[in-house]
């Protein structure tokens, strides 16, 4: 921000990015309810924490644009399409948004081989009768049924997610913290690797079954789309479409067995389980803003935002507006409010949230269907944590053994 051009101090003065990792959502409601439009000089960045708000700067790339700097999804990852806004954001989502649909790739992949993946994880800890399943499952799961919709699974889940760590830990490094950055480099590099050797044997061989190879074939108005498109954003979903359905898939679980009343609707009538995912989606929002810079000097809700400013639009705080939902705070499975706002929206929603929602609904009901009695660990309660990425840290259940 331009040297004198800071605003008035307010309640952002005093949050920490320690203070949001740590429990953002009554920092979110105090903004919400006195200072909507929040400066926090920690992150040197502007908070946007209301419903209309975030889809106020969502369509208006002319004043909120994606293409900002600095950009922390262009540093971790390469210029991809979340760091453009249309037409460039289009042409690239356009081309490669059919390998995620159910149509696609990763229709083909959940309908064929989803739940022989997650048997196969359950089976190897079944036996055990407890354990963490976030480590033990979810992770894996997330990370292999991506990898394999993109044709990166000859590498192993492992390696897979350790990739999406490093991506994670610099596009959250909101005080740029040269460890992080280094791991996210470090991420960055091995991986783009990994897809340029992927992108020349598909372009030899031929291979056609894998979302990589899709993108290879895809055709736009300016061309197939080029090597550095694909590998940036490649990267872009690797960093993106683990961490939530991961974190989804805890934190189904952990709504659910926490309450014996859910569970018993969510038996006697099995259709209501993707609106258990939509509002455990909503309520915890696992991916928690979006990044975009002011183009001019702008007022939204009475604050003046200087030019070149970043503007954080928070999803979590949009998706929990009291303006919006009735007792945003409390899950409803029955509510009837509309869509929310987890997988962003726009010309810059989530590319793979088909293959995520699948990946937490049948990973979900696949593990309480398989493991008998499972409960959450009375005694190690379930713990959140992380802003821009925030799931359970671990989650401790225990089942009858086999």
């Amino acid at each position: 921000m331009a040297e004198g051009r800071h605003p008035t101090l307010g309640i952002g003065d005093s949050v920490t990015l320690g203070d949001l990792e740590a429990d953002p959502d009554p920092i979110l409601a105090r903004m919400r309810a006195e200072e909507p439009v929040c400066f926090v000089p920690a992150l040197d960045m502007w908070l946007v924490t209301k419903w209309d708000d975030l889809m106020h700067m969502e369509e208006r790339p002319e004043i909120f644009t994606a293409n900002t700097e600095p950009s922390f999804l262009a540093r971790a990852l390469g210029p991809n399409m979340l760091t453009k806004d249309r037409p460039e954001a289009s042409r690239t989502r356009d081309a490669m948004l059919p390998a995620f649909q159910a149509g696609g790739v990763a229709g083909r992949f959940a309908s064929e081989h989803l739940v022989q993946m997650a048997d196969r994880l359950i089976d190897g800890f079944v036996e055990d009768g407890e354990g963490d399943v976030m480590a033990s499952y979810a992770g894996p799961l997330s990370a292999g049924s991506l990898a394999a919709a993109l044709g990166l699974d000859s590498h192993g889940w492992e390696q897979v997610w350790q990739w999406c760590k490093g991506l994670c830990s610099d596009i959250a490094n909101f005080e740029n913290d040269p460890e992080l950055t280094a791991l996210g480099d470090r991420a960055r590099e091995t991986l783009g690797r990994a897809i340029d050797r992927r992108i020349d044997e598909i372009t030899e061989g031929g291979e056609g079954l894998s979302a990589i190879a899709h993108f290879i074939a895809a055709e736009t108005e300016d061309g197939p789309l080029d090597r550095a498109e694909i590998v940036n954003n490649v990267r872009l979903m690797i960093s993106g479409g683990i961490n939530e359905p991961r974190d989804g898939i805890g934190l189904v679980v952990g709504t659910v067995l926490a309450d014996q009343q859910l569970l018993d609707e969510l038996v006697a009538e099995p259709l209501l389980w993707r609106k258990c995912v939509e509002e455990v989606f909503r309520l915890h929002s696992p991916v928690g803003t979006i990044t975009r810079q002011a183009t001019c000097d702008t007022t939204l809700r009475g604050k003046t935002i200087p030019a070149g400013s970043l503007v954080a639009g928070v999803i979590r705080s949009a998706n929990l507006d009291e303006e919006r939902w009735s007792n945003p705070g409390q899950f409803d499975l029955h509510r009837s409010e509309g869509g929310h706002a987890a997988f962003a929206t726009g010309e810059h929603r989530c590319l793979g949230e088909w293959l995520g929602r699948q990946v937490v609904r049948v990973g979900s009901l696949r593990l309480m269907d398989r493991l008998a009695s499972l409960q959450l660990q009375s005694d190690r309660p379930i713990t959140l944590q992380g802003f821009e990425f925030r799931g359970p840290a671990e989650l401790p259940c225990r089942w009858d053994r086999p």
